[in-house]
């Protein structure tokens, strides 16, 4: 009973659709490390951290700061959960203009007796060129309780990463640091999520984008399948749906498919997410949306 409980709520935690991530910016530029290597830094000669970069920019007219999207997780007919997409703010970090991205997922109170789940991404990103600089993912499902902070470095092309679990006390069972080569301008999950929101898909076609996880950096292909009308909670919307084909280790990395609605529009706004498990399917569907003050192209209005 714990397992499917489990995964009927942390299956959105958004690690969602990118239950594995990030991405460089322009394919044919940078090269794709298959198979990253752990290094250590060398910080002896500094002048090369500062080199000359030519920094990427994103026209981004998917999302602006107040974005807020609610989501309801359901097993069936049963709702185990809910979930909270927001664009909270914009700030100064590391001498650049940075949004700050947040996604918050939490048990319904039902099944907090049988497998609480609290868990919490960030993701601070350049706002002209929507790249990583830092991210945190903190889980707290059960008695699995772990903190993963990252420091994305574009200069050195390294991401830093520090890796506590805790037991179900909150004292430390396990904690590590290392360093993982990783393309400049590299992409978290969470910012790979946004990041696809301002790219021209289309019926038929992939975006392949380069997945930094943990210790692994590798290759994710997003295919784009068809045209579908979807009526969920917050409306009625002409939808694209695709499918992350997830090679590496994550919460979606099960036996089934991810499949993923996004609207058919500049904004690109996640609709609905389904899953499948050992027995049928999760899924996260959008049921209110704040903080966008213009009319939805995708939406129809009845």
């Amino acid at each position: 009973m714990h397992y499917k409980i489990r995964l009927v709520i942390t299956c959105f935690a958004i690690n969602l659709l990118f239950a594995v991530t990030p991405d460089t910016l322009f394919q044919d530029s940078l090269s794709i490390y298959q198979d990253s290597q752990i290094i250590d830094i060398d910080t002896s000669d500094r002048s090369q951290n500062w080199r000359d970069l030519v920094f990427p920019e994103v026209n981004n007219d998917a999302f602006h700061i107040g974005e807020k999207l609610y989501f309801k997780i359901r097993y069936g007919f049963i709702r185990a959960g809910s979930a909270v997409m927001e664009v909270k703010r914009e700030f100064v970090l590391n001498a650049r203009l940075v949004y700050h991205l947040q996604t918050t997922a939490q048990s319904a109170s039902a099944f907090n007796w049988i497998f609480r789940v609290e868990d919490e991404v960030n993701s601070y990103i350049d706002k002209w060129g929507l790249f990583s600089w830092k991210f945190e993912k903190k889980l707290r499902e059960g008695g699995y309780k772990i903190d993963i902070l990252v420091d994305y470095d574009p200069y050195t092309e390294k991401a830093h990463v520090d890796f506590t679990r805790y037991h179900k006390d909150m004292t430390i069972r396990k904690k590590e640091s290392y360093d993982v080569a990783s393309p400049a301008f590299t992409y978290d999950i969470l910012a790979a999520f946004y990041y696809i929101r301002n790219l021209p898909l289309q019926v038929g076609q992939s975006v392949y984008l380069t997945t930094h996880d943990e210790k692994k950096v590798y290759d994710l292909e997003i295919k784009v399948y068809k045209e579908e009308i979807l009526d969920v909670e917050a409306g009625k919307f002409r939808c694209l749906m695709m499918e992350p084909l997830l090679k590496g280790e994550g919460i979606f990395q099960q036996k089934g498919r991810l499949k993923v609605w996004m609207t058919n529009d500049q904004y690109k706004m996640p609709v609905q997410m389904t899953s499948e498990i050992i027995v049928g399917h999760i899924t996260a569907e959008l049921e209110h949306i704040e903080g966008i003050g213009r009319a939805i192209p995708a939406q129809i209005k009845e």
